[in-house]
């Protein structure tokens, strides 16, 4: 295959995903076409993902292995990226994957209409360890084109909080913006994503957005990032909060336009900032409560509590007592939410993407 017939790079980061690898490649493969090349990048993976891929390899030759010391998920991403040869770039983890028709639905929304990204919807999974769906919800906006950043730029707000813009797996991005404005992951464990949409959203004009769902998003994985436990978690919440403002400023959006958004955005993590320490078996609970006073008693927490307007009676609730600072008592909800999330993962899903 030579370069230039390649329509789509696929670009999948690997770190001991044995049990679930084959299932993502394999739906990837099952795709029409033959335009397109799958670059698996192992990050030092110490189970047997490494002997999987590399057999994936020598079956198909539009599979590219590549190999590197352990060096974080943004390292492998950068790495696919500068080994592409597609006019268009995707991301998949490794314990995701993708419906039958995936390809062609992008294929041919690329070739009618000079796109520069394509956004898609997803179906956000539950799975129990025998691969059974607990519960999905399906996650997407309105079918629409965007010729221009200033009619992105209205919707933007919108299109965040419907969470189309966070992930970079949902999107089909134009490889000629990325290696022109020489555009890449930065190293962080929680955000990455985020970033690399915000520079690259600011560098185009035509955004399609498309209703459908392609993409299953797995969630409650055990030993996934978002279930383990990371004591920066709130300072990068914090962090992002900013980050955030910044960028609605930046853009020219009105202050009371996007504070509601980011204020609640913020305050929906600090949720889970603080189910992430009532669920750590680690710390005592003199330190839990310790930790959860200096956290609803910080600066930017009060003032997002200020700002947030919850969608959901849940939230309301839950929300309370850290208005009026009862400590024990958002303690005691957020070790219940994080006992619903053990024993119920696909109802603490489904009540998550509802919040």
């Amino acid at each position: 295959m030579k370069k230039k017939d390649i329509f789509l790079s696929v670009i999948i980061p690997v770190y001991n995903c044995e049990k679930y690898i084959s299932k993502c490649v394999e739906s990837l493969i099952a795709q029409d076409g033959d335009d397109y090349e799958i670059i698996l990048i192992d990050d030092g993976s110490t189970d047997c993902s490494s002997e999987i891929c590399k057999k994936f390899e020598k079956e198909y030759s539009n599979i590219i292995f590549l190999e590197q010391k352990n060096s974080g998920v943004s390292s492998a991403r950068n790495r696919g990226i500068e080994n592409a040869n597609g006019r268009y770039i995707t991301f998949v983890d490794s314990d995701d994957y993708v419906d039958y028709n995936y390809f062609k639905e992008i294929r041919k929304i690329a070739l009618t209409k000079n796109i520069e990204i394509i956004n898609f919807g997803f179906i956000s999974e539950v799975q129990n360890e025998n691969g059974d769906i607990l519960s999905y919800d399906n996650i997407n906006y309105l079918e629409k084109y965007y010729t221009s950043y200033d009619q992105i730029k209205n919707d933007l707000i919108q299109l965040w909080d419907t969470h189309m813009l966070y992930n970079i797996w949902n999107k089909i991005y134009l490889k000629k913006i990325i290696d022109d404005n020489k555009i890449r992951f930065s190293k962080k464990n929680f955000g990455e994503d985020m970033e690399f949409n915000i520079l690259f959203l600011e560098k185009i004009n035509k955004f399609y957005n498309s209703d459908k769902c392609f993409y299953h998003y797995i969630k409650e994985r055990k030993g996934s990032l978002t279930q383990s436990f990371n004591i920066n978690l709130f300072e990068i919440r914090k962090d992002e909060y900013h980050y955030f403002n910044d960028y609605f400023k930046n853009n020219k959006i009105k202050f009371d336009d996007f504070i509601e958004f980011s204020s609640r955005r913020f305050i929906e993590r600090v949720v889970g900032c603080i189910e992430n320490i009532c669920s750590c078996s680690n710390i005592k609970l003199y330190n839990k409560i310790k930790k959860i006073k200096l956290i609803i008693n910080d600066k930017d927490t009060i003032i997002a509590l200020k700002y947030a307007r919850p969608h959901s009676i849940k939230m309301i609730i839950i929300l309370f007592p850290m208005k009026i600072k009862l400590t024990c008592f958002v303690y005691i909800m957020c070790k219940f939410i994080g006992t619903v999330r053990k024993v119920s993962p696909g109802l603490f899903n489904k009540l998550k993407n509802k919040r």
